[in-house]
């Protein structure tokens, strides 16, 4: 686990360098949409998108296989005693 967040440390690190090592502004197009801004800001936001979805599948998987757990057994019957028959009347 610790060697899995050093990596995600290390890559969100590359990303902030590469993203404020490039100020310059773009555009960015999506069919009629249109968006200008620093490639800081869209490197930043790109990421971030990423690991959003990368989550939102990851707890969609979780979910799913959650779902499909079989149900636990029944807890055993404890065994009973008879009933013990009234007292007789003297």
């Amino acid at each position: 686990m610790q060697v899995l967040l050093a990596i995600v440390a290390l890559l969100l690190l590359a990303v902030a360098v590469f993203a404020f090592q490039n100020p310059d502004p773009v555009t960015v197009r999506f069919l009629t949409w249109q968006l200008s801004a620093s490639v800081a800001v869209v490197a930043l936001a790109a990421t971030a998108s990423g690991a959003l979805a990368a989550i939102l599948v990851t707890m969609a998987a979780r979910l799913i296989r959650w779902s499909r757990r079989p149900a636990p057994p029944p807890p055993p019957e404890l065994p009973q005693k008879p009933p013990s028959p009234p007292p007789a009347l003297p």
